[in-house]
């Protein structure tokens, strides 16, 4: 079964990521005290594979801290990538899965060498806080299936609007 073996935040942009053993989510924000928490998000919380962090240090031939990858709840037992469009519970959060977390150029200073590259398609994935409340390292992850297909594919289709919609007027 599918569970969290860590949670990590960063309380200001290009800090280091820190490591608790629990947090509060708020539904449409995320994670309460992280600087990348906010409505309308896109990546309102991210999780990532720890089985995909050990293959990506094979691959690079040496460790990767669990946090070094900035994503929010590190997960094992699950295959993150074939759950975009599905929406997961995790503990007693609820949370829809909207796209891949595609690594950026600040892997290669926050992991190392290749880091950005290793990561490709193995980058974990970005969802929506549907229902919020208190989650724990340990809590189990399984997923629900909508009650209404249509209403939950509009509803993101809505949600990546007005994100992209947002992100416009801040750069006006």
């Amino acid at each position: 079964m599918a569970e969290i073996i860590s949670i990590h935040f960063v309380r200001k942009r290009n800090n280091v990521a820190e490591s608790c053993d629990h947090v509060t989510v708020r539904s449409n924000f995320g994670i309460e005290g992280d600087y990348r928490s906010d409505k309308f998000q896109i990546g309102q919380i991210t999780l990532i594979e720890a089985e995909a962090i050990d293959t990506m240090a094979r691959k690079l031939g040496y460790d990767i801290p669990i946090g070094a990858s900035r994503r929010q709840i590190t997960i094992k037992g699950i295959k993150l990538n074939e759950l975009i469009g599905q929406n997961l519970r995790i503990g007693h959060i609820l949370v829809r899965v909207e796209d891949k977390c595609n690594p950026c150029k600040s892997m290669e200073t926050k992991i190392g060498p290749g880091a950005k590259d290793a990561m490709n398609d193995k980058g974990g994935i970005r969802c929506r806080i549907i229902k919020g409340g208190e989650i724990y390292v340990g809590d189990k992850i399984t997923v629900e299936i909508p009650r209404c297909h249509f209403y939950a594919r509009l509803s993101s289709f809505c949600f990546k609007l007005i994100s992209y919609l947002k992100r416009l007027s801040n750069k006006a």
